[in-house]
């Protein structure tokens, strides 16, 4: 994978400047794929995104999580329909619930685009992503570390 040139991951676009699917290595090693959203998304939620790159591109939940799927993370908004870079290598900052443990492995929930350390019969695994720092009391933003992550296994 290398760098696109004109790549600009901390902004979204109403009309495409790059391939659904692309990927683009920035400079920190960060690895990114560009997507079109089929639904708002908001800074810093894990996103679930299909092999088209736009029919699902949607912050994931228990009721989008189908096995395979990929996700990323978006570091900026989306409104439904733009175009823009989810982050799917490296260090990154994702929401998660309350009181979620750092380097667990973490499921999806029903609040979408956040994970959780929950481990209740039935919940399906975020492989390939971990928090490094524990959440406290309220759902927040936290940083974490993606690899290539995807939706997994049920609990």
């Amino acid at each position: 994978m290398s760098a696109l040139i004109g790549a600009n991951t901390a902004a979204t676009t109403t009309t495409a400047e790059f391939g659904l699917g692309d990927r683009h290595t920035d400079h920190d090693g960060k690895v990114w794929v560009y997507v079109q959203a089929s639904a708002s998304i908001a800074q810093y939620d894990v996103v679930t995104y299909d092999e088209t790159y736009y029919t699902t591109v949607a912050p994931v939940s228990t009721s989008n999580d189908a096995r395979g799927d990929l996700l990323g993370v978006a570091a900026v908004a989306f409104a439904d329909n733009e175009y823009g870079w989810l982050q799917i290598y490296g260090p990154c900052t994702l929401n998660v619930l309350a009181s979620c443990a750092p380097n667990v492995e973490l499921t999806t929930t029903a609040t979408g685009g956040s994970l959780d350390d929950a481990t209740t019969a039935s919940l399906i695994v975020a492989d390939g992503i971990v928090t490094t720092a524990a959440s406290v009391s309220v759902a927040s933003a936290k940083a974490g570390v993606l690899n290539f992550p995807a939706v997994g296994r049920t609990l």
